[in-house]
């Protein structure tokens, strides 16, 4: 990602940040004033906030039909949210870093058989998200693998978080996603 964009990005989750925790006021963006086409793009993004490189917590959204920087400014608010009293004041006091995940793809596995599923992830290592109908849904980011190597137990899981059975991610109706995110740490 070219040096310029990845400042731009920071600087809008700096900003943003800054507005919402000091005054509750969501950032508005004027689209008009980036004439960079990679801003104007309607990538995924994953927002996930660290204490001493332990994830607090972790929100997304990779299917949108907004612009890269709505986005962020929608996950970020949305992941804010998320915290407990304490874990807010530890953000409010700059003791949590933040870490921004773009996503440019990303590949369904919906309808491959099981080894095909298990093939892709372990070939990838990649992030991985987990969907059934919208209402049960979990991601791994890529820092799973420093964990665990095994992809049925990652798989497994990863079924369990998003509130279903731990062999449901064999079903070929199932939307299983991977895709491999740029990091960008605030």
């Amino acid at each position: 990602m070219d040096i310029t964009i990845e400042n731009i990005l920071k600087k809008v989750v700096k900003r943003a940040l800054d507005l919402y925790l000091n005054s509750n006021t969501i950032l508005n963006i004027d689209n008009e004033s980036f004439d960079n086409e990679f801003l104007k793009n309607k990538f995924g993004v994953f927002i996930e906030i660290v204490d001493q490189n332990e994830s607090i917590t972790a929100l997304g959204n990779i299917e949108n039909d907004i612009n890269i920087l709505e986005n962020i400014i929608f996950v970020l608010i949305n992941t804010i949210k998320t915290l407990d009293p304490e874990n807010l004041e530890k953000l409010r006091n700059n003791q949590l870093s933040i870490k921004l995940w773009i996503v440019e793809n990303y590949i369904n596995l919906k309808n491959q058989t099981e080894r095909e599923k298990t093939y892709s992830i372990s070939a990838n290592k990649s992030a991985i998200l987990i969907n059934k109908n919208n209402t049960n849904y979990y991601c791994y980011l890529p820092s799973i693998w420093e964990e665990q190597n095994d992809p049925i137990y990652i798989l497994e899981n990863l079924a369990i978080n998003a509130g279903l059975d731990k062999d449901e991610w064999k079903n070929i109706n199932l939307d299983l996603i991977i895709f491999n995110p740029t990091l960008i740490t605030i």
